[in-house]
């Protein structure tokens, strides 16, 4: 191994300035300075060219792993990429092989990791190719996603449509995030167009995972459009897909919809067998979790099962984790509204339901905000209901204002 000092490996071939530039990806190298570099450390460049073109391909195949949502492979692949780092920081691939490593932090819900690691690669902003500036924002979308900021998460999704058509052959599961934002924000027949577009895209490529998770999210917008014969179908085959795969974690997901199905249906102990099923499946303290939870005291409700409901949402409320989020808020309300505690139900949705939900669920935050008016109203306080009334009308103008842009 050649021992140079960066004064005798520049002499005669650059400063020593420009060699830090190059070596901190501040300056672009061109071929004749990297050639005579490289000469002079007795490197090969085809060898290193070589080298490259296989760093490529395992990139495109950690990707592909991520997008099939084959966990072990592409972790195997990111541990195998990280021991090539200081290789790939000479290289032009340095920014996608940071981006990619973004993605994996996302896959594997590593969203403080994220965070970091995107405040870092956004200073380097300008320097990315078109391509790696819309996996930037893509990736910025799916985070926001996570986080449930599903209305910051369409916006940039719409800005980048144009070129997640342009860029398809590489990105694959643009239109299910967009898919998956709308049917968050009930958008349920825009949900439904990129679903099916989704759908094309996965078949087209044959994941089988992807499909059954496109299947599951179709089923949810057809259950909430009425369009009962069709999501029936859809669940059926993704139970039977879920069961195929030996997939756990799809699985009580499926189950939840089908809960929601019977319970459409006014079956009622059908749809409590289901969600205690998925629930039964489900990791606790998560969002997939609570929803459920939520469904089922719905439905104990209906039954007339009034004080096992109000036990339950008890435990749950004392073991939730994130007072500010809006399945806590959606909890907490019904928990309140069970008890007849009207005065602690509107400090409740004042003082936090509104607030929390204007950012998670505008729908719901027009709904706490009628429901409020509603109280003040009853209680013959007619000026404060009209305040609350003017609330909910403001922000259902907003809804629709945003919705027609989109």
């Amino acid at each position: 191994m050649q021992r140079k000092t960066q004064e005798q490996l520049c002499e005669g071939i650059c400063s020593t300035t420009h060699l830090s530039k190059i070596e901190n990806n501040t300056k672009e190298v061109n071929a004749k300075t990297l050639a005579l570099l490289c000469n002079r450390l007795g490197i090969s460049i085809e060898e290193e060219n070589r080298r490259t073109e296989a760093l490529n391909r395992k990139l495109a195949q950690f990707y592909e792993s991520i997008e099939r949502l084959h966990r072990d492979y592409a972790t195997r692949l990111k541990n195998e990429l990280d021991d090539e780092r200081d290789f790939v920081r000479c290289t032009e691939m340095v920014y996608l092989f940071e981006l990619y490593m973004l993605r994996y932090l996302l896959f594997t819900n590593q969203s403080s990791q994220f965070e970091d690691g995107a405040r870092r690669l956004k200073k380097n902003f300008n320097k990315l190719s078109p391509f790696e500036r819309f996996l930037w924002t893509f990736f910025q979308a799916v985070y926001r996603a996570q986080q449930l900021r599903f209305s910051e998460s369409l916006i940039l999704l719409n800005q980048i449509e144009k070129e997640a058509e342009l860029y398809s052959g590489k990105v694959t599961d643009y239109y299910y995030y967009k898919a998956a934002v709308h049917g968050q924000l009930k958008h349920f027949t825009l949900s439904l167009h990129y679903s099916h577009r989704a759908l094309q895209t996965f078949q087209s490529t044959g994941n089988l995972s992807r499909m059954l998770h496109v299947k599951i999210g179709l089923s949810a917008n057809l259950i909430y459009i009425n369009d009962l014969e069709g999501a029936e179908h859809l669940l059926q085959t993704a139970l039977h897909d879920a069961e195929m795969l030996n997939d756990h974690v799809t699985r009580p997901i499926v189950l939840h919809n089908l809960g929601l199905w019977y319970y459409k249906k006014g079956n009622l102990k059908d749809a409590l067998h289901y969600f205690t099923k998925s629930l039964q499946l489900k990791q606790h303290n998560t969002s997939g979790y609570y929803g459920t939870v939520s469904e089922i005291v719905k439905v104990q409700l209906d039954l007339g099962e009034k004080e096992v409901a109000i036990d339950l949402l008890k435990n749950i409320l004392r073991e939730f984790k994130g007072e500010q989020s809006g399945q806590y808020v959606d909890l907490m309300v019904l928990y309140l509204e069970m008890n007849g505690d009207t005065k602690r139900l509107t400090e409740y949705l004042i003082e936090y339901g509104i607030p929390i939900m204007e950012q998670e669920d505008v729908y719901k935050a027009v709904s706490y905000a009628e429901r409020v008016a509603t109280i003040f109203n009853e209680h013959g306080d007619p000026v404060r209901s009209n305040d609350y009334l003017h609330l909910a009308n403001s922000l259902l103008k907003n809804l629709l204002f945003n919705h027609s842009n989109t």
